[in-house]
């Protein structure tokens, strides 16, 4: 019974380690969310970045920009992208990446 009690005692003891050295002790890193414009600061950053941006039309729904009224610029990771409506913003929040690609496809001259 003694080595029973013992046994038990000592699997207690060694899943109470195992638990403790599976949590990650460090968070998780969170992703990065394009930002609505709104500071002269970043206004200043967008109209400069607008000067050589690719796109007519919104990269999330094609719309032409400003066909729905003022185009939203946000910036991402220090990247100007400029969307039809605040809806897409929060479509581009979701794959920032595939997004991304498409606009840095629109800068690369077509062969």
């Amino acid at each position: 019974m003694k080595t029973i009690h013992s046994l038990l005692i000592a699997l207690l003891v060694l899943g109470s380690f195992t638990v403790s050295f599976a949590e990650d002790p460090t968070p998780p890193q969170k992703t990065p969310q394009a930002q609505i414009v709104k500071t002269a600061e970043e206004k200043s950053k967008a109209a400069e970045l607008a000067k050589t941006y690719p796109l007519t039309t919104c990269v999330v729904s094609k719309d032409e920009l400003g066909a729905m009224g003022e185009t939203v610029n946000a910036l991402y990771d220090g990247r100007l992208v400029r969307f039809c409506c605040k809806g897409c913003l929060k479509s581009f929040n979701k794959n920032p990446d595939k997004y991304l690609k498409e606009i840095d496809a629109a800068k690369k001259p077509s062969a």
